[in-house]
Parts: C-alpha cells; sequence; structure tokens
C-alpha cells in the first residue's frame, strides 16, 4: 500500500468507524426494508381509493370517509419513515467526508508547498494526495450521536404508526357525522387481510431496526470506551519515554567516560 487515493481513503475511515452491526442495519433497510415498500406495498396501494368501496351515491361521501379512514396512506407513510430513519446516518458520513476532505487537504500544505505549473493554454494546480500519511481519525462520537437519533426517529414513527392506523386494517368500517354524508355510512377497505399482513412485516421490521441500534449503539459504547483507554495508555507511554530518555542518556554518558579512564 504505498499510495493511497482519496476515495479509498474516506471509504477506509468510514469502515472504520461503523460497526459491522451498522453493516447489517445498513443492508437490512437497503436491500429488504426499500424493496418491500417498492416492489409489495406500492403494488397493493396503488388502487387503493378507486377500491374503496362505499354504500352511498352522494358526491364526495365517499372520499371523506376514505380521508376518515386513512389520514395518510401506508406507502407513503413507510417511504417517509424510511427516509428519515436513514438520514441520520447519510448525515454521519456527509459529515466524515466533509472532516477527512479538509485534513487531505491540509496534509500536502504543512510539509510541501503546492507545485503549480503553467502552460501556454491554461494553467493548473496539482495537490498530491498523502493519505498514507495520515492517522485514521476516530469519529465514534459523532457515530453514537446519529445512533441515537436513529433511534429516536424510529421510536416516534413507530408511536406515529399505531396512533395513525393501529394493528389491523379492518374489513368493515362505519363513517358517522362526516360532511357531505347525510347519514352513517359503510365502507369496504380492499385486500385487508393483505395489507394487514404487510403493516405487520412493517412493524417487524421497524423492531428489528430498533433492536440493532440499540445493540450498535452498545457496541459503539464499548469501542469508543476501549480506544479513549488505549490512546490514553499510548500518552502515557510516550510521556514517560520522554521523561527517562535524558536519564538514560546521561547514564550512557557516565559509561563511556569510565571506560575511557580504564584505557
Amino acid at each position: 500500500m504505498d499510495s493511497w487515493d482519496s476515495l479509498g481513503f474516506l471509504l477506509l475511515i468510514l469502515n472504520y468507524n461503523v460497526t459491522i452491526i451498522g453493516k447489517i442495519w445498513l443492508t437490512l433497510t437497503i436491500l429488504l426494508r426499500l424493496l418491500v415498500i417498492f416492489f409489495a406495498a406500492y403494488p397493493l396501494y396503488q388502487d387503493e381509493q378507486q377500491r374503496f368501496i362505499c354504500n352511498t351515491l352522494q358526491p364526495g361521501c365517499a372520499n371523506a370517509c376514505y380521508d376518515m379512514f386513512t389520514p395518510i396512506s401506508h406507502f407513503r407513510f413507510w417511504l417517509v419513515q424510511t427516509a428519515s430513519v436513514l438520514l441520520p446516518y447519510i448525515l454521519f458520513c456527509v459529515y466524515v467526508f466533509h472532516s477527512v476532505a479538509r485534513q487531505l487537504l491540509k496534509a500536502p500544505t504543512s510539509g510541501h508547498k503546492i507545485s503549480k505549473k503553467s502552460s501556454k493554454g491554461a494553467a493548473g494546480s496539482r495537490i498530491p494526495c498523502e493519505a498514507n500519511k495520515m492517522d485514521i481519525p476516530d469519529f465514534s462520537k459523532a457515530y453514537i450521536v446519529q445512533l441515537l437519533l436513529r433511534m429516536l426517529v424510529e421510536a416516534c414513527f413507530g408511536s406515529g404508526h399505531y396512533y395513525l392506523f393501529g394493528f389491523f386494517v379492518p374489513r368493515h368500517i362505519t363513517c358517522r357525522s362526516v360532511i357531505p354524508c347525510p347519514y352513517n355510512i359503510d365502507c369496504y377497505p380492499s385486500r385487508s387481510t393483505e395489507k394487514t399482513i404487510l403493516m405487520f412485516f412493517i412493524w417487524g421490521l421497524s423492531g428489528i431496526s430498533f433492536l440493532l441500534s440499540l445493540i450498535d449503539l452498545t457496541f459503539a459504547f464499548r469501542s469508543s470506551i476501549v480506544r479513549n483507554h488505549r490512546n490514553k495508555l499510548l500518552m502515557e507511554g510516550l510521556g514517560a519515554e520522554g521523561r527517562y530518555s535524558p536519564v538514560q542518556h546521561q547514564g550512557d554518558m557516565s559509561t563511556l567516560e569510565e571506560e575511557a579512564k580504564t584505557l
């Protein structure tokens, strides 16, 4: 590894600061959660309003009952939930890339002067990459913050999901005292059993995501404590070496003087 390109160094730092549980969570969220939402929930809820049947011909009554039944579509709610849960992780990646990119730009200027070459048509400057000479920074605190935010977002959306939809999609609802309906109206959602099964599946994925985030938080705290303890021991070792090196040097000089006298 004589040379590192900037992108490879950024990916190395991101891989170093994300735990194995975090990688599993990201794989679960992208490959399973998003795929289920787009390939299972979207076809299921694509025609939900057209198949919401009410026993009335009053204009606008079916739309008012449907709005009372589901203030927001399950599909759109799950999509916003997944995007919001991924947002803290994306912000963490942006923060890591920004911080490391600034270090990569500052590294050449500290030891070398930026070489500028001008030609007849254009002039440019090139900054040599010295990623192979840099230490890998620790972003464990930022990672813990994004884990806390992710768990908070997951918990808030889980509570909102229960408040808006509950656990089941009913096969029959009664629309009472809703303008412009003149009397109580019976309505029938489409494919309620299939939607209930999918809702439980999304609930399970959200629970697994929250549990993995909690385990990841434990791993991140432990890794942060181990790294801080290791850095503390390293600094104490360097300080002790600095204190004892002059004494050792003086002892070596006195030994040389005694050997010179004996000769």
